[in-house]
């Protein structure tokens, strides 16, 4: 069966440097929240949030070619233990391997997500006119970039304190930036540096600052971040709105991160 999101010249070695960052910085950002927890296995690596939202309780299945029934069943007891709903993640040229077992297991394929790779690292970003971008220094610096950054991504502001912790923002090369316009935040971005990738994440920017190049801008200080780690490779999974702009600062696209979940209310698994 061909992947039908295609692209995969990447080595490989990168791209699973490229999960990898993925998953611990995940596991930084969920590992390190009010109620977070993360499990690892040889082929499962979950994270919960403590919190009844999907999007923050994953399993990834890291290697599809084991025994998927065995990962399935560590994966749903674990969420019943939590009562937590969730969703497995598989990377799509992986997808092939076990998308039957997981139909069969009651899982519909629910979403994909760009994985994007620039590669190598650079930094061309221009000036956008009245943005200051400043990197979180402060406690105040980091409470304005939580409601920031949870407003941007369309999740109630208040609770960002409970998942971009400080111990979050303390970890070693973790970095956050805060942009400004007309002396208010108005857009963010984070960098989490793993061996030979920085991770670019937490990348939004508030709903009346859109479409002035503010997010581009705050994903460019985010690169840049990586640059000064030494890290030759910078990787970001893509929300629809921001794959274009990606694009066309230059990221690739070699895989999908295509998440299966299934459709039900409540308690999933």
């Amino acid at each position: 069966m061909t992947d039908p999101l295609a692209p995969l010249p990447m080595d490989n070695q990168l791209l699973h440097a490229c999960d990898v960052n993925y998953w611990l910085s995940n596991a930084a950002f969920l590992g390190t929240s009010v109620k977070g927890e993360v499990v690892e296995s040889h082929d499962l690596f979950i994270t919960s949030s403590g919190f009844p939202e999907t999007e923050f309780n994953r399993a990834f299945l890291k290697a599809p070619d084991g025994d998927l029934a065995a990962a399935f069943e560590r994966a749903e007891a674990y969420f019943r233990r939590v009562e937590l709903p969730f969703a497995f993640t598989v990377r799509s040229d992986r997808e092939a391997e076990c998308a039957e077992a997981l139909r069969s297991a009651g899982y519909g394929r629910q979403a994909e997500m760009p994985g994007m790779v620039l590669a190598p690292i650079r930094d061309e970003s221009s000036p956008v006119s009245g943005l200051e971008i400043r990197e979180v220094t402060t406690g105040d610096d980091l409470a304005r970039f939580q409601e920031t950054a949870f407003e941007g991504f369309g999740f109630p502001k208040q609770a960002g304190h409970l998942f971009i912790t400080e111990q979050f923002h303390g970890m070693p090369g973790v970095k956050l930036y805060l942009g400004w316009m007309d002396g208010e935040p108005a857009c963010t971005s984070g960098m989490v540096p793993t061996p030979g990738v920085a991770g670019i994440y937490w990348v939004s920017t508030i709903e009346a600052h859109r479409k002035r190049g503010l997010g581009e801008a705050l994903t460019w200080a985010a690169v840049r971040g990586g640059i000064e780690r030494g890290c030759p490779v910078a990787s970001l999974q893509a929300s629809e709105m921001g794959a274009p702009v990606y694009a066309r600062m230059g990221f690739e696209t070699p895989v999908h991160y295509v998440k299966y979940g299934r459709p039900i209310s409540g308690v999933q698994g």
